[in-house]
């Protein structure tokens, strides 16, 4: 009776995966370490006409699947196979950053090198010398060649399969071959659940068997059925009996690939049918299944009927894309490298530039939210190696970044305008008290930025007060820059284009500037990521640096209404000459510097000061 409802498509267990192959396609579906199912396809190039002749075929075929089984093994370890909780070591280091090569794919590649060896050891060599050993011992003179050569070699047949089914039953007992075996069972009752014209989802595939007739368990069987028989019946018709055991290890060897494809021959003449003589012969390789295969979880059959449907949907659609694995690195191993790279340039920040540049790539807000990621996809992992390079050559993190962190929010900073600062947001907190104060007497305040560069601090203080605040900037690009925070932050700030006070007819309640306050002459003594990166025309404040505050001294009084207030950030020992520029006593507001800076200088109702005196000043240090 022939068998219905052939599945096409085939599979192979891998690691935490299942691999599923049709006529002209290949799906490989892995769960990797987030526990996201990925898949990985390609389309399959023609069989040579060679690989259509029967035997040959099977040699092929044989060839083929040990090839391509092993890359595939090799790819799906490189999507699972790092392990998070293992410290890479100098070797595996070196290979990968000086030798380009990958460790993990390294390993296996020589790993399936060896199985072959150790194959070829306990499969041909063993046996054959343990039988010629044994019959040292034990002599068969009596019996004439034909039998002694025919016993001979049913002998290392029988020895063959005692260690293949002993080594099935060790390895077996092994916590991750288990999982394999387990995979290999969801790959078997996914294609069962196929052919029994079911859906394909994880209650329907749980009801099937997880033994296969057409397992690659019973062609591994079958060759060693057949090569038993074969090499018995070969070497008992030719009569060989060769004087040095190591010409007739080498003869089984060559017989290999020949014993295969007889047994592939016998394997689809099997799978063709289903009748009792049928199921006698296929009965061993199905009780090998025992070993071979468990019980899959659901995750695992989910895997499995996920590379199935994506094997088959490619057979059914020409045009249908591949798809490619997202492999994965040890964020530790990452973070090893990233410090490296930032070493020179960051010195002792390296470390804290590392995490803000993972913490970029992973999109987390915090240090503990990244150090709960295991593993990073490796496309995250080389961008954040390309951001690192990038630090190297000497740009501000925040340049390299795109994006700035100020009062809690991140703002976009590039090279149009100064990296908003830490500094800085003393004075975004004394202006914010300032608002407050007006709003909780019931007055909405009119207030205005000087200088406003990338705009944080005029977004910061209408988000934080609910008011409206004007902003102005001479530079466009600064001002392209603001327009760009204001808009992704939703904030009430209208941006004008002016030189300080031009172009505004309006007068203010709350006046604040962070204008360039750097003497001319200390600009080349600057950092050089701020020298060689940042706007000049934001730093420099003229020959003493204190030319934006003349200006702002000498204007001011015509924006602000009565009672109004000018809140201004200066730079180290400039408190005192602003101070007598504006003829007014400043409440200061003290840095985290050591030793602390007048950071804020605040000036209540200035519209009252006389500009041609000053006076002593009241410190404020903010904890």
């Amino acid at each position: 009776m022939a068998r219905k409802n052939c599945s096409p498509v085939g599979g192979q267990a891998v690691l935490e995966g299942v691999m599923m192959r049709g006529p002209g396609s290949e799906a490989v579906a892995v769960r990797d370490p987030l526990g996201v199912i990925q898949i990985e396809s390609r389309r399959l190039p023609p069989k040579p006409a060679i690989a259509k002749i029967p035997v040959i075929r099977g040699i092929w075929s044989f060839v083929a699947s040990l090839i391509d089984g092993t890359k595939t093994l090799i790819r799906s370890g490189e999507v699972y196979g790092e392990d998070p909780e293992e410290e890479e070591s100098a070797f595996e280091k070196k290979l990968r950053e000086k030798l380009k090569i990958n460790p993990v794919k390294l390993a296996a590649f020589i790993g399936a090198f060896l199985g072959v060896l150790l194959a070829i050891a306990v499969f041909v060599i063993v046996p054959t010398y343990a039988t010629k050993g044994l019959y040292t011992l034990i002599k068969l003179d009596s019996l004439g060649r034909y039998a002694e050569v025919l016993i001979e070699n049913l002998t290392i047949g029988f020895i063959k399969v005692a260690i293949f089914l002993i080594y099935i039953a060790l390895v077996g007992r092994m916590k991750e071959i288990k999982r394999l075996f387990a995979y290999h069972g969801a790959e078997h009752k996914t294609i069962a659940c196929y052919e029994a014209g079911e859906a394909l989802t994880p209650e329907n595939v749980k009801k099937h068997t997880r033994f296969h007739d057409r397992c690659g368990t019973n062609f591994i069987f079958i060759v060693m059925m057949v090569s038993v028989v074969f090499n018995a019946v070969f070497f008992a018709l030719i009569g060989w009996d060769p004087e040095y055991t190591i010409l007739e290890v080498l003869v089984r060897i060559a017989l290999i690939p020949l014993i295969a494809g007889c047994a592939y021959e016998v394997l689809k003449l099997l799978a063709k049918f289903d009748n009792p003589f049928v199921r006698v012969l296929k009965a061993p390789g199905l009780a090998l299944q025992r070993l071979t295969t468990r019980e899959p979880d659901e995750s695992m059959t989910e895997v499995a009927i996920a590379a199935f449907n994506e094997a088959m949907a490619l057979e059914n659609d020409p045009g249908m894309p591949t798809k490619t694995f997202v492999t994965f690195v040890r964020r530790e191993n990452s973070e090893r490298e990233l410090r490296e790279i930032l070493k020179p340039v960051s010195g002792d920040s390296a470390d804290t530039e590392c995490r803000l540049i993972l913490m970029h790539v992973t999109d987390t807000e915090t240090v503990s939210a990244l150090k709960n990621i295991r593993c990073l996809r490796r496309d995250a992992a080389e961008k954040a190696k390309a951001l690192a390079e990038e630090r190297a050559t000497g740009k501000p993190l925040q340049y390299v970044l795109g994006e700035a962190y100020f009062y809690g929010r991140t703002f976009k900073s590039d090279k149009r305008a100064l990296i908003p600062r830490l500094d800085s947001e003393f004075l975004a907190e004394a202006v914010i008290d300032a608002v407050k104060g007006y709003t909780e007497s019931g007055k909405t305040p009119a207030v205005l930025e000087l200088c406003t560069g990338s705009g944080a601090l005029a977004v910061t203080v209408s988000l934080e007060t609910g008011v409206h605040v004007d902003a102005t900037d001479i530079d466009t690009d600064a001002l392209s820059l603001a327009d760009e925070n204001v808009s992704a932050a939703g904030a009430d700030v209208e941006l004008f284009r002016g030189d300080l006070f031009d172009g505004l007819n309006r007068k203010y309640d709350i006046v604040f500037a962070n204008p360039p306050y750097i003497p001319s002459r200390d600009i080349d003594g600057l950092a050089a990521e701020v020298r060689d990166w940042e706007p000049g025309r934001a730093l420099d404040g003229g020959a003493d640096g204190l030319d934006f505050y003349r200006r702002i001294a000498a204007e001011c009084r015509n924006y602000l209404n009565d009672g109004g207030m000018l809140i201004l950030e200066a730079g180290a020992g400039e408190a005192d000459a602003v101070d007598a520029l504006f003829g007014a006593e400043s409440e200061r507001i003290k840095d985290y510097n050591i030793p602390p800076v007048d950071r804020v200088l605040i000036y209540g109702n200035i519209c009252a000061a006389d500009p041609g005196s000053s006076g002593g000043s009241r410190n404020t240090f903010k904890e």
